[in-house]
């Protein structure tokens, strides 16, 4: 072969060599490119991923302390409500052991709020343990009002039941419907002490 050839041969296996270099490097470049772009378009979707289990975990952990927080709170109203029943129940079996002066003096303003309530003419029902008393109270009222102590007794641990001659009103003032009336005010006030107020 001659120089010549030798030299275009050498010569043209140069430039393919640089094209093959120049398309290898090209390609190494825009590999490199792609890298760097799945790597941002990973840390992206990593760094959404991590923010959206933050969050999750957050709602989650506020879902936890509040469901938390609230059996804590019915607990202690359940445990507010039986002490409040309990101190209920003991002032009801006190108020049923009641007797003598001031037994006979609850007797008489029960019944004068009553009158103040549906009249001055009533009936009166109360337990048969207190008819004694309840007769003495209407009779200390004096004729001037119209009210008869009925033959007929109820169940109660004390107090009275009023209604007018025609039966058209009813107040119920015995220590139960009372201590029922007062319930919400006294269940507040007992709870304000039970809990310190709070």
């Amino acid at each position: 072969m001659s120089n010549a050839a030798a030299d275009t041969l050498e010569k043209v296996s140069d430039e393919f060599e640089a094209e093959v270099l120049a398309d290898l490097e090209a390609g190494r470049t825009e590999a490199l490119a792609r890298i760097g772009s799945v790597r941002k378009e990973t840390a992206e979707a990593v760094a959404k991923i991590l923010e959206s289990s933050l969050k999750q975990a957050e709602a989650v952990r506020r879902q936890i302390i509040g469901a938390a927080e609230l059996q804590a709170r019915n607990a202690q109203l359940r445990s507010l409500e039986s002490a409040v029943n309990a101190a209920f129940d003991s002032a009801t079996r006190s108020i049923s052991r009641s007797s003598g002066a001031a037994s006979e003096k609850a007797i008489s303003r029960l019944i004068q709020e009553g009158l103040s309530i549906i009249g001055q003419k009533a009936k009166v029902q109360c337990a048969a343990k207190d008819r004694a008393e309840v007769a003495a109270a209407i009779k200390k009222l004096g004729s001037k009002t119209g009210v008869s102590l009925e033959e007929e007794s109820i169940d109660t641990i004390g107090g009275v039941v009023l209604t007018t001659p025609d039966g058209s009103i009813r107040f119920d003032n015995t220590f139960e419907a009372r201590l029922e009336r007062m319930k919400p005010t006294l269940r507040k006030e007992a709870a304000a002490i039970l809990t310190g107020g709070a």
